[in-house]
């Protein structure tokens, strides 16, 4: 080659080059205002998509029942959605926020009062003596605690409600998301073919759609078995604390459904919930008993409907669950306590895919070479 050939040469792939460089860096410009435009919503997104791949079953099976059309059925289970979840909801936050703002008050106004022991507990047989004593004890002793910690006890109130004021905001998004939802699984089919050509391009046909099934099955596994039995079961226990006027009832609601998602009992907070409705709110004996039999249980239904739900898709190890809800809710709020769990669980999921698709087209590979070579 003449040395005009090879600076030719060079010329041209220098022009390829820079070519190749400008591109780069354009697409590289217009992906990272895309992100950043679009972090502030992606939340907000995960979550309606993940209630969307999890309520489509349900719409599929209205729009077959009422004999009307999907975007139809979407409105109408939205619409439901709102009202049955939606008002148990936001009475619970308002409860919260009132329970807090009142203690708040208390605090504020250096009037902390300790009730009283009831001379009715002494009567009791076995453990009434005891039992008044240590209450009269506390009422005596925890008065001069209490405002020696005041300071302490007032920070941490205006904290707490700063949290139910985030959890409400919380329950607004989740609003706005379940109406988003609605708008998706009324195009669900549409949806669910682009996402399919979107995998195609990072894999074969097969391969793609086999992904897509996997990323369905364990969003609908962890949000139905985990993330979807927890906030039926906290808004059912929430409900009946509100009926039985326990205080604080939506605070002890978010730690069902906080207890819910790591997948711990609800009967943390439903035993000394029965305590209180005996010992202390002077409840009617008949509402006591049916109420304490309804606590327990919407305290036991998760143990019912969890093994049930979480059978009918993807198995998800629950430390991997329990990661992505504490690192979800560390990094996002209450938001993130769901989306951060399913999240995480696709993308284990996906890890383990991977991982056994490339052992298994390894292991057929060297089954190969080993009958050519015989």
């Amino acid at each position: 080659m003449s040395n005009t050939e090879f600076d030719a040469l060079r010329k041209v792939l220098a022009h390829d080059l820079m070519q190749v460089y400008v591109r780069l860096i354009l697409l590289l410009a217009v992906v990272w205002f895309s992100a950043e435009t679009f972090a502030p919503f992606l939340p907000l997104m995960l979550w309606a998509l993940i209630l969307a791949v999890s309520l489509n079953p349900l719409n599929q099976w209205l729009s077959h029942r009422l004999h009307i059309g999907g975007g139809k059925s979407a409105f109408v289970l939205v619409a439901l959605g709102l009202i049955i979840g939606g008002v148990p909801a936001v009475l619970l936050g308002l409860s919260s926020a009132d329970y807090l703002r009142e203690w708040i008050a208390i605090l504020s106004e250096r009037s902390v009062m300790v009730p009283e022991a009831n001379p009715q507990v002494a009567a009791w047989p076995l453990v009434g003596p005891a039992l008044y004593e240590l209450w009269q004890s506390a009422h005596e002793d925890l008065m001069s605690a209490a405002k020696i910690v005041q300071p302490q006890l007032l920070t941490g109130g205006k904290v707490l409600l700063g949290a139910v004021a985030n959890t409400l905001l919380a329950l607004v998004l989740f609003f706005i998301a379940l109406l988003i939802a609605g708008f998706m699984m009324a195009y669900a089919e549409q949806g669910a073919q682009q996402a399919r050509r979107m995998l195609a391009t990072f894999a074969d046909a097969a391969r793609g759609e086999e992904i897509q099934d996997l990323v369905v099955a364990t969003v609908r596994s962890v949000s139905n078995g985990v993330v979807g039995v927890a906030f039926l079961q906290a808004l059912a226990l929430g409900i009946g604390f509100l009926i039985l006027g326990v205080p604080a009832a939506g605070v002890l609601a978010f730690l069902v459904l906080f207890l819910g998602v790591l997948q711990l009992p609800s009967s943390i907070v439903v035993l000394p919930v029965i305590a209180w409705i005996w010992l202390v709110s002077g409840i009617p004996t008949i509402a006591a008993t049916l109420g304490s039999f309804y606590l327990i249980a919407a305290g036991l239904a998760d143990g019912l409907l969890r093994p049930y739900l979480l059978g009918r898709g993807v198995e998800t190890p629950m430390p991997v669950v329990l990661i992505g809800a504490l690192g979800g809710m560390a990094a996002e709020g209450l938001i993130g306590l769901f989306v951060g769990a399913v999240a995480l669980s696709v993308g284990y999921k996906l890890l383990m895919s991977w991982v056994e698709h490339s052992v298994s087209e390894q292991q057929v590979l060297e089954a190969n070479v080993g009958s050519s070579d015989d």
